[in-house]
């Protein structure tokens, strides 16, 4: 099967129902074949699966018509009058997914018809990847290629060994800079900041920290998650921002998750940490975990290993939504997991998953536990109830 067959308007409409676990296998199947047919056609999708954007999208795609839809953009977007983005989103969502998949189209029109014949791998798990942004944008890539391996930059104060990236604290900074740690899909990396703060960064996360703590506070930014060693100092609060919520930490040892589209939770390990959110303000004791809610911070008593696992290689679920585990996978193994229907999205697994396994082997496991299969094609996975 072959792109040609396609329109890329028919395309906009297999990745938003997809996505959406609205599709039938039919456009399941013809949406893995559009996506194995190359590269650019998976680039494209990892850069149109936001949730939130598909979600508003695809209502308004399935009363999309692309002469008059998008004439109501234009000329919604001529007018002088500011107008609300949401209402924008439902026409915009599928004239840019057409937009880039025309593109894609354009591209593999410029590429030889001929490929190689690659046989199939395991998928393997993921690795110690980082990607360091410099105050003056210089982009860094921290992971070891082939004996090529970035040890230090003159001027700046760390080291990096290929699995963690190291400030001096002592070192003299001539001006403090704001350095920027992306973690991508597959990836992990660990982080020893100047004051001697030890993070651990889990895949498809990113960290904005100072090169130096000089004041009478210590202030990172996280987006996804992070487990926080933090080192003691009561003169010198440490806060992590998570949008428009902060954890307040003397020092102590917490996990932070706070991915896009997912509710924010931070867990105590140990010591004592503050959440302030929205003019409120709770302390939270070892073993509790604050979760976001549409009524405010919920604090409840977990078990922390099911939820800090992930930093000593293991994934560890219990009574967990298989739809969140899910998402753990296809993030540390950079795969696509198509659910065939909702039903699969809310049963529950308890499980102890290796994590440096292949994903096949983890795969076996939970197919046991949760009575699903899975079918891997490439890149791509499918999940059908057994």
């Amino acid at each position: 099967m072959t792109s040609e067959k396609y329109t890329p308007q028919e395309i906009a409409r297999l990745i938003l129902l997809v996505s959406q676990g609205k599709a039938g296998q039919e456009q399941i199947d013809r949406l893995e074949d559009w996506l194995e047919e190359c590269e650019a056609n998976r680039q494209f999708y990892e850069k149109m699966k936001s949730r939130a954007y598909l979600e508003i999208g695809l209502e308004g795609y399935m009363r999309y018509n692309s002469r008059e839809d998008w004439k109501k953009l234009r000329e919604k977007a001529g007018h002088k009058r500011r107008i609300p983005m949401l209402r924008l989103l439902p026409y915009a969502a599928v004239v840019v997914l057409t937009i880039g998949i025309v593109g894609v189209w354009k591209y593999k029109n410029r590429v030889s018809d001929s490929r190689p014949v690659v046989q199939a791998r395991a998928i393997e798990p993921g690795a110690p990847r980082a990607l360091l942004i410099l105050a003056n944008g210089q982009k860094i890539d921290l992971e070891l290629q082939g004996d090529s391996l970035c040890r230090q930059v003159q001027g700046e104060n760390f080291v990096n060994d290929g699995k963690e990236l190291a400030y001096d604290g002592d070192a003299v900074c001539k001006e403090i800079q704001e350095h920027t740690l992306k973690i991508p899909r597959g990836g992990e990396y660990k982080l020893v900041l100047a004051d001697g703060t030890r993070v651990w960064l889990n895949a498809e996360s990113e960290l904005v920290y100072p090169d130096a703590f000089p004041g009478d506070f210590r202030r990172v930014k996280l987006k996804g998650e992070a487990y926080f060693e933090v080192a003691k100092n009561p003169r010198q609060p440490f806060f992590v921002k998570i949008g428009d919520m902060e954890v307040k930490v003397l020092g102590t040892s917490f996990n932070v998750s706070a991915y896009p589209g997912a509710r924010r939770q931070t867990t105590l390990v140990e010591g004592k940490v503050a959440i302030a959110w929205k003019q409120e303000q709770i302390e939270m004791l070892p073993g509790q975990q604050a979760t976001e809610t549409p009524e405010g911070v919920k604090i409840t008593r977990v078990k922390v290993a099911n939820y800090v696992g992930w930093k000593e290689r293991r994934f560890i679920y219990e009574d967990k939504l298989l739809s969140e585990v899910l998402e753990d996978l296809a993030r540390w193994y950079d795969v696509e997991i198509f659910v065939t229907n909702d039903e699969i999205r809310n049963l529950h697994l308890t499980a102890n998953l290796p994590k440096y396994e292949n994903m096949d082997k983890v795969l076996e496991i939970v197919e046991y536990a949760a009575c699903v299969k899975f079918g891997v094609k490439g890149r791509t996975v499918v999940v059908r109830l057994d």
